[in-house]
């Protein structure tokens, strides 16, 4: 059974339920670890992300929770962090709060200049995540793709985050291939390329399961050819639900550890008692 959950949102952000109802979800659910990991603010304005001025109330709630329920879970404080491609950097807010976090979740949502307010979204609806690629690549799909997982190489090389969320997240309005075909030879190089990259970091890359649930059909985080991929070039990886309500804490569980150790993983990473340490698989 897997026993941890580093993906989880609450309505700081755009999740439904509190930092409370999550964590009571999580223990309810046999989780003994488990990372508190709302969007930290973008420095534009937006409808998905914590408001700044919500910071540091946010780190206190996680600390309250932290100690009111030591004895049932282990709690750790995160953020889900947006590395942005045109500024090949993270906001000076994340920089700022990067220490005084128990990790970070890193990943890239955004398409275009974000030193304005006309941004558009990998992630938001496939016509925005249509407009950003028309209007920033002159609709060049194989273009931005590319740019996407450059920049995710780039973020894993600048930050080494601890945790790299939904790795391919532009497969997630690409039903019937209408942005692009995963079999195609460029798309698989250009992962591929990816992958040696992040392979020589430590960053863990999160197996996130909770997209079938807001979304069915799209599939977890990363594809299923990808994980042999993974695991030929030893990548660690964690276990995220990328949880937005109470009832995703554990979504696809079950068919994620088949799965990952069909394709030959025999741990996964968890936090104990502050530190990273590898978790055997089927236990």
């Amino acid at each position: 059974m897997l026993l941890a959950n580093y993906h989880v949102h609450s309505d700081y952000c755009d999740g439904k339920n509190t930092l409370e109802e999550m964590v009571a979800a999580g223990i309810a659910s046999g989780l003994t670890s488990m990372g508190l990991s709302s969007h930290l603010s973008l420095p534009f304005p937006n409808d998905w992300t914590m408001k700044e001025e919500n910071l540091e109330n946010y780190l206190n709630d996680v600390k309250v929770l932290k100690d009111k329920y030591s004895s049932q879970i282990e709690l750790y404080c995160g953020l889900e962090i947006d590395f942005f491609i045109d500024r090949q950097d993270i906001s000076d807010l994340a920089k700022a709060v990067i220490p005084r976090l128990d990790y970070t979740i890193m990943a890239v949502h955004t398409i275009g200049i974000t030193t304005g307010a006309d941004v558009s979204y990998i992630d938001e609806s496939q016509q925005n995540f249509e407009q950003g690629i028309k209007k920033y690549y002159a609709g060049d799909k194989q273009a931005f793709i590319k740019d996407y997982y450059q920049g995710i190489a780039k973020m894993v090389s600048m930050f080494e985050p601890d945790i790299l969320g939904h790795f391919d997240l532009v497969k997630k309005y690409n039903r019937d291939n209408r942005f692009f075909n995963e079999q195609d030879t460029w798309y698989q190089e250009t992962v591929k390329d990816c992958l040696d990259q992040i392979a020589t970091k430590n960053t863990r890359m999160e197996i996130n399961t909770g997209t079938n649930l807001r979304i069915p059909g799209v599939g977890r985080y990363p594809s299923d050819w990808m994980i042999p991929e993974m695991k030929k070039r030893n990548i660690p990886i964690t276990i995220g639900s990328d949880s937005h309500s109470t009832a995703g804490i554990v979504f696809e569980y079950d068919e994620a550890e088949a799965y990952i150790t069909e394709c030959g993983y025999q741990e996964y990473w968890v936090l104990k008692k502050g530190r990273w340490d590898a978790q055997p698989l089927g236990v």
